[in-house]
């Protein structure tokens, strides 16, 4: 099941297939190819978004959840460039009318791609925030345990 974050991409989505789907009468296997390739990018963003959230989970310092945020960003920044030139050159080669179909698509895959991002962006922020501020108790908890220790 769709967390709350992803439904609004995934609604997007579906209404930019729809739209795309619904504006031609014969689907190419270009068109498919075109689909395919924005389907295995919000399949890659989505399982890189829960593998960072469980890396972030485990964190132990801020430096490391600036890390992986880090990793993160680039990851995702270097899919969506290496799908976009795919589809980008399937869309060359398409007839007119379809290449447009494909331009309104991917414009609006490319918005709800940066919802997407964005709303990831602050949830990492938020979760590296609630780690550091753990972070901070665990070692206020630890000095004051040394403390108590040293008098026992």
């Amino acid at each position: 099941m769709a967390s709350p974050q992803q439904q609004p991409m995934e609604q997007t989505a579906i209404s930019g297939f729809r739209t795309f789907f619904g504006g031609v009468s014969s689907v190419s296997r270009k068109a498919q190819a075109i689909a395919g390739e924005f389907a295995k990018l919000s399949e890659e963003q989505l399982g890189a978004g829960a593998k960072a959230a469980e890396r972030l989970r485990n964190a132990q310092s801020l430096q490391e959840v600036t890390s992986i945020q880090s990793e993160l960003l680039k990851e995702s920044y270097e899919a969506t460039t290496n799908h976009y030139r795919k589809i980008a050159e399937l869309a060359i080669s398409t007839p007119q009318e379809l290449a447009e179909s494909a331009r309104e698509f991917a414009s609006t895959m490319a918005q709800a791609g940066q919802e997407t991002a964005e709303r990831a962006s602050d949830i990492t922020r938020r979760m590296g925030e609630q780690a550091a501020h753990a972070t901070e108790k665990t070692g206020e908890a630890a000095q004051q345990a040394m403390r108590g220790g040293g008098r026992g």
